[in-house]
């Protein structure tokens, strides 16, 4: 017996102590990020339990963790270079596991002096939907901005006029350290910003800043540019006045100024310019405020107006070839006027998130547009047919509109849950009014001489209003916890629906020639109401840890378009439905390696321009007519990304694939029918039909050598499309193979940069029939031309970038062939660039860059010729912070500019020229205000 109760006493001992052991065995879990929400490795996080300390640090994607804590109560200190002390006390409750919500850490303010890290710089960091560039691995010379630091980046294309794209894709936001700069737009700011301070760029996948407060992120993301500055530089002051003339009648002014102290941003800019540009006088004129702040702790609101006023002569000459089964046309257009517009934005918005329980965002947008167009043009043409049209317009148009958003989602009692909701409206309306004077010459088939003309003048008054209604609304069902502790699941449903109203109504008028009374036309007429309803009823599964964030879910999307054609007493209804998968996945490989699909589709409806069962006259060589059964059209888009960076060796890859194709696409059918003069003429109208298609991938690997002072990249992308057209009811493709490749190899040190770039490009654009072969089909017509177009690109760049100097060399050579008959005017187009580019600083105080090329042109339609183009600038900078600064540009010294541009739409190839401005010379003054962190950073280039 005592045996048996010193058993018994042991076992009770024994659970008691288990039980004890388990209720002081808790765990704590957190996640550490900046303020743009990207994650911060390596900080040092300190647990501080009384007189005791745990210390660890958080991993690559800023999460830690600590276990085996037997108090109830602790406070966590956070430390990482570059950002403010983090401090918090925390208390477990009942609680066994803690789980932390997102701690964010502020930049650092002041540094009371510089601190030089001698320690290796990977320029590279990959995560979850975030690409980071570290600024310091990279070369910053004095005067550079952030688009010559953006232009080092491997997989980072910047143009001249300031547009970012990243494998293909446009960057289409910016932020400052998380938060909204000013207008968001990248290409405003990215010239105007100092590279010097700069810590960090971020390149996002942004599925919005709802998906960011809920944690799901559904459909394609868009891409957005963070800006992370150095510690202190997170405000400041820069601008610029100037005023300039030109050898051209320029004359032009301008004045920006740009406050900025973290969230509280305002800014005005004025500008205005007038200069003869090859056709005529032009003028635009400019002006705009904005400002931004915070209202108490979560909120904010911004506030902006934008007025701009554009007035300008043109001139436009065109070269068309139209392929159709009875022959092909040639246009030759020539055409001459002016325009004037006005524009009026207003836009406000309000956003507020406690990051705990509430995100709302609203939004109210007005614009109002005036336009007035001036024109007259000469089209001549050939082939089939011949006529000459001699057309004169004067349109005047009026456009107001008006939209309202607002957003919000609240995490309900039990935290796991969420609902979610969106109101949306937006209104417009259109009043335009058209005086069109037409006169056609019909010549003999066979003797080409003049039989007859005919002269048309007719008055277009159009009115139309639209107006839309959103709305949609989502609950988020969290699910038990699993194994890890990390690890987020949810089951989502979310309804939303669309209904669109409009209206329009197009009166025609023609004019006696004898006595000019205006007589109404019924059958260029039309008075139409319209209704589209468009909804989305989905439910989906979403997990998320720290390693890997997926999506899976269906949607059925029903849809009704009906049209009530009242002068016709005609109503069409068109009910569709379609359904579609949805997915998302992100996934970290390792360290250093991700991956990402997305899939999405929706459903667009015809515009009221396909629908309207009404000639459309304007241009009476080729007649609109649209077509009231069409059905609404559904795309199906697939991406899918993978990136990599080996953290010892620098070395990176970034691959890109997407596809899209769409269901019912609304394409064009264009018919030659006979007109009532015994000629022909073109009729267009729309169909809906299958079998359009774009695929597209993009790779890039970059390789730096010793600490990144050398690097080679090698990236390219190649392109399959498939586009559908009508011609005379016969359904055509034009299938189209892209491809590029480029090479780069750069030097980078304190002293010296240099790179070293070859690219070449090949495309090709075949044109069939559906069925057989298009020659099968159209050899037998006379005067049928069957195209094969292959397209053949090289460059070769090479750029040296010391302190004070930069060259860059581009040879380019660009070979098109098309293949048809003897009579074919477009054979073969080719083309060789040669460029060289050159900057220096001389002094300190002067800065020349000089710009050369040379194109060898052969092929075109119109006339061109072989031109050297040289350009030059030269700047004298005054004062001790170089803020005063003389300039003298000189655009095209030997007057060659030719503007000759070429592209391919439908069965068409058009070359294109517009205004002539070609050698011009300008002088202008400028004052420049660079002041950040309470420093003067200079800005050479905006």
């Amino acid at each position: 017996m005592k045996k048996h109760f010193l058993f018994i006493f042991f076992v009770i001992m024994l659970l008691c102590t288990s039980t004890v052991f388990a209720q002081n065995n808790k765990r704590i879990n957190g996640y550490v990020v900046d303020t743009s929400k990207t994650a911060i490795n390596d900080a040092n996080v300190m647990l501080i339990l009384g007189k005791d300390t745990l210390r660890t640090t958080t991993d690559s994607e800023g999460y830690f963790s600590f276990s085996k804590i037997k108090a109830e109560e602790f406070s966590l200190k956070i430390t990482t270079v570059g950002y403010q002390e983090f401090i918090k006390s925390y208390s477990f409750g009942q609680k066994k596991q803690l789980e932390i919500s997102t701690i964010e850490l502020k930049l650092a303010k002041n540094m009371l002096k510089e601190i030089v890290v001698k320690a290796k710089l990977n320029p590279i960091r990959i995560m979850q939907d975030t690409i980071e560039y570290n600024a310091a691995a990279y070369q910053v010379l004095d005067g550079d901005n952030v688009a010559d630091l953006l232009k080092q980046f491997p997989g980072l294309e910047v143009d001249k006029d300031y547009n970012v794209k990243t494998m293909g894709k446009e960057m289409v936001k910016l932020r400052v350290n998380g938060k909204d700069f000013f207008t968001n737009d990248v290409k405003d700011f990215i010239s105007k910003l100092p590279a010097a301070i700069v810590a960090k760029i971020q390149v996002i996948d942004d599925f919005g800043d709802e998906a960011n407060f809920t944690g799901i992120k559904i459909g394609e993301p868009k891409k957005m540019l963070n800006i992370v500055t150095k510690p202190g530089m997170d405000n400041g002051r820069f601008g610029s006045a100037g005023i300039s003339a030109g050898t051209n009648d320029q004359l032009g002014s301008n004045a920006n100024l740009n406050l900025w102290k973290g969230t509280k941003q305002s800014s005005g800019n004025l500008n205005y310019n007038t200069s003869n540009n090859g056709a005529g006088t032009a003028q635009n004129a400019r002006i705009g405020i904005s400002h931004s702040n915070k209202i108490g702790k979560n909120a904010s609101y911004g506030l902006n107006y934008n007025y701009g006023r554009n007035n300008g002569a043109f001139t436009n000459e065109q070269a068309i070839e139209t392929l159709n089964p009875l022959g092909t046309f040639y246009n030759e257009t020539l055409s001459n006027g002016a325009n004037q517009n006005n524009n009026h934005n207003l836009n406000t918005n309000f956003n507020y998130n406690d990051n705990k329980n509430i995100f709302l965002s609203g939004s109210v947008g007005a614009s109002y547009r005036d336009s007035e167009n001036k024109s007259m043009s000469l089209n001549k043409q050939s082939g089939v047919i011949r006529q000459d049209l001699k057309n004169v317009n004067q349109s005047s148009n009026k456009t107001p509109n008006l939209n309202v958003n607002v957003n919000l989602s609240k995490k309900l009692k039990n935290k796991k849950n969420g609902l979610s909701g969106n109101f949306g409206f937006s209104t417009s309306s259109t009043n335009a009014d058209q005086n069109i004077s037409t006169n056609t010459l019909y010549y003999n088939k066979v003797t080409q001489v003049l039989e007859k003309d005919s002269l048309l003048n007719r008055n277009l008054v159009t009115q139309s209003n639209n107006q839309n209604f959103n709305l949609g609304i989502g609950f988020s069902l969290g699910l038990k916890k699993l194994k890890d502790s990390l690890a987020r699941q949810s089951l989502n449903f979310n309804y939303s629906i669309s209904v669109g109203k409009s209206s329009s109504s197009i009166s025609t008028f023609v004019f006696d020639n004898l006595n000019h009374q205006p007589n109404y036309v019924d059958s260029l007429s039309t008075n139409t109401n319209s209704l589209f309803i468009n909804q989305s009823l989905g439910v989906s599964y979403n997990y998320s840890n720290k390693k890997m964030r997926y999506n899976f879910g269906f949607n059925a999307r029903p849809s009704l378009l009906t049209s009530n054609y009242i002068n016709l007493h005609q109503k069409i209804k068109n009910n569709n439905l379609n359904y579609s998968p949805n997915i998302n996945l992100s996934r970290t490989i390792e360290l250093g390696k991700t991956i990402s699909v997305n899939y999405s589709g929706s459903n667009n409806s015809p515009s009221a321009y396909q629908l309207q069962p009404i000639r459309n006259t304007q241009n009476l060589q080729n007649i609109v007519i649209g077509n009231p059964n069409l059905k609404p059209s559904f795309s199906h888009n697939i991406s899918s990304n993978y990136n990599y960076v080996n953290t010892k060796t620098g070395i990176s890859a970034q691959t890109g694939l997407n596809f899209s194709t769409t269901q019912n696409e609304i394409v064009t059918n264009v018919l030659l029918v006979p007109d009532t003069l015994n000629s022909l003429k073109q009729e267009t109208r729309f169909e809906n039909t299958n079998g359009n298609y774009n695929a597209r991938g993009n790779y890039m690997i970059n390789i730096p050598i010793k600490k990144n002072r050398y690097s080679v990249s090698y990236s390219g992308n190649l392109g399959l499309s498939n586009r559908a057209i009508f011609v005379n009811n016969n359904k055509r493709f034009n299938r189209g193979i892209n491809l590029s490749q480029y090479l780069r190899a750069s030097i980078i040190s304190k002293k010296i940069t240099t790179d070293a770039n070859v690219s070449y490009s090949f495309s090709s654009n075949n044109n069939m029939l559906n069925q057989g072969s298009i020659a099968d089909v159209l050899g037998q017509i006379n005067g049928t031309t069957v195209y094969k177009t292959h397209n053949y690109a090289t460059a070769v760049n090479s750029s040296l970038r010391l302190k004070n100097l930069n060259i860059n060399t581009n040879i380019n050579y660009s070979l098109t062939t098309t293949t048809g008959d003897a009579n074919n005017r477009f054979k073969n187009i080719q083309s060789l660039d040669l460029s060289l580019m050159l900057n220096t600083t001389i002094k300190k105080t002067y800065h020349f860059t000089l710009n050369t090329s040379k194109r060898f042109n052969k092929g075109y339609a119109l006339a061109n010729t072989n031109p050297l183009l040289i350009s030059a600038s030269l700047n004298k900078a005054f004062f001790k912070d170089r803020s005063l600064s003389l300039n003298i540009d000189a655009n095209d010294l030997l007057n060659q500019g030719n503007n000759l541009a070429r592209y391919v739409s439908g069965n068409s190839i058009i070359d294109s020229r517009t205004n002539q401005v070609t050698r011009v010379i300008t002088f202008g003054l400028s004052y420049n205000i660079s002041k950040f962190g309470g420093k003067n950073i200079r800005v050479d280039r905006d």
